[in-house]
């Protein structure tokens, strides 16, 4: 009996397995390559060079403008100081489970930034002046804040933090930021704010009415006027004339006014 005719299977082609092997070491070796050559021509060592003769950079700035409100102050504002500040604002989220007994971790959220604060007083509030015997005592209306506050971005520094079971740091910081000069705001009204512009604020308020208010009202007349006393109404001489009489002069001027 006639054995059937069957065609034998092909031997691999160890060729074949070579080419693809060494085809993938070579792909390896270029991409292995170029990020080396990348992480030191991007490390400062080779930018020079690469910029001088390939690297072409281009930069373009645009700028849009939609304006929302304007609003005239009505000539009632009179600044009198600025304060530049640097200003760390720190949020942190943390979460617990079964009343604090399982601590899941803290997310933490920085900015840091230097502020201009700005201050101004209404020069429709109310005004005492009085002048005896050269003295010209002024209980000025009360300082306030400009708000808002102004950010100087170019000094901006953001830092975030996930705890070891959160994953809400993006979350946070976006928080922070929206709630930023809000923020800032509350922190220009603050005593402690005002008590650092306070002097700055009282020697502005004092050349004003010595260049304004006394030449118009023609007060440097009556017996020519030394010296001028700036008082603000929450200070405690505000409402004692003997503790007024004891301050030093905040500006003393000629006997008469340029």
């Amino acid at each position: 009996m006639a054995e059937p005719n069957s065609t034998p299977a092909p031997a691999p082609r160890r060729g074949s397995g070579c080419f693809t092997t060494l085809a993938l070491t070579f792909l390896a070796v270029v991409v292995i390559g170029g990020l080396v050559v990348w992480k030191v021509v991007d490390s400062g060592f080779g930018m020079k060079w690469l910029a001088e003769h390939f690297q072409k950079q281009t930069i373009t700035e645009s700028f849009h403008e939609n304006v929302k409100r304007i609003a005239s102050t009505q000539g009632d504002v009179l600044e009198l100081a600025t304060m530049e500040t640097e200003e760390t604002v720190t949020k942190y989220d943390t979460k617990t489970l079964f009343n604090d007994a399982v601590y899941l971790g803290t997310t933490v959220a920085e900015i840091r930034a230097m502020v201009v604060y700005r201050y101004h007083l209404k020069l429709s509030d109310e005004w005492k002046i009085t002048v005896e015997n050269g003295r010209c005592l002024v209980i000025a209306p009360a300082i306030r804040p400009s708000l808002p506050p102004a950010i100087r971005t170019e000094t901006m520094e953001k830092k975030s933090e996930a705890g070891w079971l959160r994953f809400n740091a993006a979350e946070n910081m976006a928080e922070l930021e929206k709630g930023l000069t809000p923020m800032l705001e509350r922190r220009a009204a603050v005593p402690g704010k005002i008590k650092h512009v306070r002097e700055a604020s009282r020697t502005s308020v004092a050349k004003f009415v010595q260049h304004w208010v006394l030449k118009e009202q023609k007060l440097h007349e009556q017996g020519g006027i030394r010296e001028i006393v700036v008082i603000f109404p929450d200070e405690p001489a505000a409402a004692n004339a003997a503790e007024a009489s004891k301050l030093p002069a905040t500006l003393n001027v000629e006997l008469s006014v340029d």
